[in-house]
């Protein structure tokens, strides 16, 4: 969610109710995201995951593998100079 700015030639407008205040007051939400970030803030890391560490590897060795296969079909290109012929 990208904050919105509002610039406007007046300067800040007014302060906002307290019925406007309230509506963004919400404990329930708050809570929620403290925990999903304390969550996330202690997961374990992707290298440190022995499964998924393994994926990781095959995937690049995989990619690396097909990289040098293409590289050693692709033929050579050499332009076709026809040899000069000599006539005695």
């Amino acid at each position: 969610m990208k904050p919105r700015y509002r610039i406007s030639k007046e300067g800040r407008g007014g302060e906002p109710t307290d019925a406007e205040l309230s509506r963004y007051r919400d404990g329930g939400r708050l809570l929620y995201n403290y925990q999903q970030a304390a969550r996330m803030l202690h997961k374990r890391p992707l290298y440190k995951d022995p499964k998924a560490f393994i994926a990781l590897v095959l995937i690049v060795l995989l990619a690396l593998f097909i990289s040098e296969v293409v590289e050693k079909e692709e033929p050579t290109h050499t332009p076709n100079v026809p040899e000069a012929t000599v006539a005695d």
